[in-house]
């Protein structure tokens, strides 16, 4: 039996990555029946948008040289890419559609960090690259995040960068799972972030946390988009007594539909037995 032949009693998959059988299979005369079939786990329809990895590692190399790659990243907005634009926070850097982060000229200081805004029309992130055995460039980060004049939400003039952070819903278990950060080229040595908004400090409390002092923000539990689908949030820096130093920025978090996502077929075909006469809700394959 080929593919496309398949019945449609076996044309279904349960959120557990199961296929069962919807009723009875009683055709012919042979006692099996052998199907092949594509199918994917529930996992594997999990489309997370962003970067694959949020921060990176570089060793300081006696030289940055040009046009030598440096690393390579992994960005998808879970629709295909279409019109991928990166930024570096660094005009000495470009990263290339495929991904790899090269120099545009040979270079050795660069500072400690280096930021990469990835955007399509669906949606965008950031990627922080920490580079081992980097020294400070005054005033580096606040003179270059060109970025930051692209970003949704309205500038003023402030030091904290934001993007807006995309989330699966029903995403399963660890929690919790960092989702996003946020940057502050110019905060002051002994403050903290702090987050506050819907999801934080109003109802549903805690279902997002910041880490005060890298910026990180990570999810608490599983999010249900038809209960509700974005979040306003804000950020700000404070200082050790909890007073406000800048902000609060707004940061908004969107709840992506699960349908929304394409299938991925990591491996396959799948060969199903399916014995004649079996009952329904049957696992044949899994």
């Amino acid at each position: 039996m080929s593919a496309t032949s398949i019945p449609a009693a076996l044309k279904h998959q349960d959120r557990f990555g199961e296929v069962r059988l919807q009723q009875s299979v009683n055709n012919g005369s042979l006692g099996v029946r052998a199907c092949v079939l594509l199918v994917t786990s529930a996992d594997d329809l999990e489309c997370t948008p962003g970067f694959q990895r949020k921060v990176l590692h570089i060793h300081q190399p006696a030289e940055f040289i040009e046009d030598q790659p440096v690393l390579n990243l992994t960005f998808s907005d879970c629709k295909g890419n279409e019109k991928l634009h990166y930024e570096v926070s660094s005009p000495h850097f470009k990263v290339n559609s495929d991904g790899t982060l090269v120099a545009l000229r040979n270079i050795t200081a660069v500072g400690r960090t280096l930021f990469v805004h990835a955007r399509t029309p669906h949606a965008e992130d950031m990627a922080e690259l920490v580079i081992v055995g980097g020294k400070d460039i005054q005033g580096s980060l606040q003179d270059i995040f060109k970025f930051a004049r692209t970003s949704p939400v309205p500038r003023q003039k402030r030091s904290i960068v934001v993007s807006p952070i995309l989330i699966p819903e029903n995403q399963r278990q660890p929690f919790p799972r960092d989702v996003g950060k946020v940057v502050d080229s110019d905060r002051p040595e002994g403050s903290k972030f702090r987050l506050t908004g819907k999801g934080v400090d109003q109802d549903p409390k805690g279902t997002f946390r910041i880490n005060e002092n890298t910026g990180s923000v990570s999810v608490t539990r599983t999010l249900d988009r038809e209960t509700i689908a974005t979040y306003q949030l804000f950020v700000e820096t404070t200082d050790a007594s909890g007073k406000t130093l800048e902000g609060p920025v707004p940061l908004e978090v969107i709840v992506i539909d699960q349908n929304d996502n394409r299938p991925i077929f990591r491996e396959g075909p799948y060969i199903g037995h399916v014995m004649e006469g079996s009952p329904t809700a049957m696992t044949s394959i899994k």
